[in-house]
């Protein structure tokens, strides 16, 4: 059966026990030395949420064994499940999960106190890649005339706009706004949320 070349990249999040390091240069010794050319997003690195702060705390004392989320393209998914018992046993690194993404989301919301500014975030939720959506989005501007001032001492601003929602679709398009996210200190973008199964 030919595989369809158009389809939609599909992921899953791959749960290794074993320190986040070890798991990061295990993976890129594993896909350089196999040939493979996966698409990996490391959950420490990226933002993506992995686990509440009781897990984080048990894991700080020893209670808990250190665990490293990774979201893996599916044909690198699929070559790690088949791999699991091999790699426990050569490496230690035992794989406890691989479960794949159904979607993802990231709540996000900012502050701006300039209309260039405004109006750029406006353009960039906008322009979000095919397969994410704007969920929940609301954008409130306040423009008050008699608060014109010096900016950076006033209590009270002559322009101000706040929004916030939530975007969900794919996790690796997510990663790459999220990223972009990053250029705009007026954004605050949330961790991104799986939803496997």
């Amino acid at each position: 059966m030919a595989q369809n070349k158009t389809a939609a990249p599909r992921f899953s999040e791959v749960v290794f026990r074993g320190k986040p390091k070890v798991v990061k240069a295990f993976l890129k010794g594993l896909m350089m030395g196999a040939g493979r050319d996966a698409t990996v997003f490391y959950s420490f690195d990226e933002g993506i949420h992995h686990e509440g702060k009781t897990e984080k705390l048990k894991e700080m004392f020893g209670i808990r064994a250190v665990d490293c989320h990774v979201v893996v393209d599916s044909p690198g998914a699929t070559y790690l499940k088949k791999m699991a018992r091999q790699i426990a046993a050569e490496t230690g690194l035992e794989i406890t999960a691989n479960r794949a993404i159904r979607s993802a989301s990231m709540a996000f919301s900012y502050h701006a106190y300039a209309p260039r500014y405004s109006a750029e975030i406006k353009q960039l939720l906008k322009d979000l890649p095919k397969g994410l959506r704007l969920q929940g989005y609301r954008h409130d501007e306040k423009v008050d005339p008699s608060a014109k001032g010096v900016e950076a001492y006033s209590v009270a601003h002559d322009f101000e706009a706040e929004g916030s929602g939530t975007i969900t679709g794919r996790v690796d398009l997510l990663v790459a706004v999220k990223r972009s996210f990053a250029d705009y200190p007026l954004i605050k973008a949330e961790d991104i949320v799986l939803k496997t199964g």
